[in-house]
C-alpha cells in the first residue's frame, strides 16, 4: 500500500490589471478603462472514497492551477480560472513540509524522525467529499479605471496580480479502522483476522507475511459473552467494525530494523488493540512461556512508545499508540497444556495487569472468549 507522499501545489496567479484609454470617434479624451485581472484557481484536497491509496502520486508529484486572465479594454475583467482538485483517499492527513525535505529517503529513520518533527499538520481528511483548500488562488490586480481622480485623469498605472500560494505537502494515509491487530511476526495476526472476519490475508509460516495493512469487516449483531470484546450500551452499537492487521513488529522497527515502523500509522485512527500472543513451542513449562510471552509484549510496547514520542504532530483526536485500550490474546492455544495456561496467566497478569485470551484462530478454539458465536457486537467494554 502506497501510504506516504509528497507533491507541490502551486495556486494560480492574479491576472495583471488593464491600462486601457477609450478611443472612439465620439469621445476621443473618454478616460481610463482598463479592466481588472481575474482570480487565479485554487488548489483544492478532496477526500474521495473510491481510492485506495497514494499511489498516483506515483506518477504525478505537481499540481499547478491556471493563472487568472488579465484585465481587458472597456473595464472586461479578466477570467477567473477553474480550482485544481486533488482527490485522495478518505483517511489522509495532509501536512506542510519545507522545499528541503522534498526529496528526504523517508525510509530511512534519522529523515523520518526530523520530518515528523518539523512537518505543520493542515487537516485531516475523514469524510467523503470533504474539502480543504490547500493552495490560495491570488487575487487579480486592479486596471487604471480605479486609479483615476480630480488630479489624475489619465492614469498609467495598474496592480500586478497576486501570486497564488506555493508549498509542499505531505500526504500520509492512515486506513480508518476501529480495532487494529497487533504482535511479533508469525503469531497469527492475519489468522485471526481472517477467522474473525471475511477478510483474505496472506497467511504463511514466515516472518513478515504480511507486507502491508489487511482490513476486515464484522458484521455486528447478537448477545455478547462476559468476556467479549464488545459489551456495552445499547445506545452506541454500530452495525459493522473495522479491524485492520499490520504487519509483525520487531525490537527496535524504529531504527529500521525489520520493515521499520512506518506501518505503525495505521493504528492511530483505531479505538481498540488486540495485542496477539503465541507461546514458542520450544518452551516447556509455564514459567519460560511466560518469560518469552511477556519479553514479546514489551517489545511490541516498547516500539509503540518510540513511535510516539517520533509523531510530534498527530491529529488532535488521535491518542499516542501506547495510551489506546488494549487486549491480550494468546494465539496457538494448543501448543500449551491447559492446565499450564492458569499459571501462566498469573504470571502474565501480576507483571503488566492484563488478563490473557486464549484462543486458536487456525482452529477455531476459544474465540467465544472474544466474540459471541451468535454474533460480534460493538466493543464498548474495552475501548473508550
Amino acid at each position: 500500500m502506497k501510504d506516504l507522499a509528497r507533491i507541490y501545489i502551486k495556486a494560480g496567479d492574479g491576472g495583471a490589471g488593464k491600462v486601457s484609454f477609450r478611443h472612439e470617434k465620439f469621445a476621443p479624451k473618454g478616460g481610463p478603462d482598463g479592466g481588472d485581472g481575474g482570480k487565479g484557481g485554487d488548489v483544492i484536497i478532496r477526500a474521495d472514497e473510491n481510492l485506495e491509496s497514494l499511489v498516483e502520486f506515483n506518477f504525478q508529484k505537481k499540481f499547478e492551477a491556471e493563472h487568472g486572465e488579465g484585465g481587458m479594454i472597456k473595464k472586461m475583467h479578466g477570467e477567473d480560472r477553474e480550482n485544481m482538485v486533488v482527490r485522495v483517499p478518505v483517511g489522509t492527513t495532509v501536512y506542510q513540509i519545507t522545499a528541503e525535505y522534498s526529496e528526504f529517503n523517508l525510509r530511512d529513520r534519522v529523515n523520518f524522525e526530523k520530518l515528523m518533527s518539523a512537518r505543520k499538520l493542515l487537516t485531516d481528511m475523514n469524510e467523503h467529499g470533504q474539502e480543504f483548500v490547500a493552495g490560495f488562488g491570488g487575487r487579480g490586480g486592479k486596471g487604471n479605471d480605479h486609479f483615476k481622480s480630480s488630479t489624475n485623469q489619465t492614469p498609467m498605472e495598474a496592480e500586478p496580480g497576486q501570486d497564488g500560494e506555493a508549498k509542499w505537502l505531505l500526504l500520509e494515509l492512515k486506513v480508518k479502522a476501529d480495532v487494529g491487530i497487533v504482535g511479533r511476526p508469525n503469531v497469527g495476526k492475519s489468522s485471526l483476522l481472517k477467522a474473525l472476519t471475511r477478510a483474505n490475508p496472506k497467511i504463511a509460516g514466515y516472518p513478515f507475511t504480511t507486507l502491508e495493512p489487511n482490513l476486515g469487516v464484522l458484521v455486528l449483531g447478537g448477545k455478547s459473552s462476559d468476556h467479549s470484546l464488545s459489551q456495552g450500551s445499547e445506545l452506541h452499537k454500530p452495525s459493522s467494525l473495522v479491524l485492520v492487521d499490520i504487519p509483525g513488529v520487531v525490537e527496535d522497527a524504529w531504527e529500521g530494523k525489520g520493515i521499520g515502523p512506518w506501518f505503525l500509522r495505521h493504528l492511530e485512527r483505531t479505538q481498540l488493540l488486540v495485542h496477539v500472543l503465541a507461546p514458542d513451542p520450544t518452551r516447556t513449562d509455564p514459567e519460560g512461556y511466560a518469560k518469552q510471552m511477556l519479553e514479546d509484549y514489551r517489545v511490541v510496547r516498547e516500539e509503540f512508545k518510540k513511535y510516539d514520542r517520533g509523531d510530534k504532530e498527530k491529529p488532535a483526536d488521535a491518542n499516542a499508540l501506547a495510551d489506546k485500550p488494549e487486549v491480550v490474546v494468546v494465539n496457538k492455544m494448543e501448543l500449551v497444556d491447559r492446565d499450564q495456561q492458569p499459571a501462566i496467566s498469573k504470571k502474565f497478569k501480576e507483571e503488566t495487569s492484563k488478563d490473557l485470551i486464549w484462543i486458536s484462530a487456525a482452529m477455531g478454539e476459544g474465540l467465544e472468549n472474544i466474540v459471541d458465536p451468535s454474533g460480534i457486537e460493538p466493543l464498548t467494554s474495552s475501548m473508550p
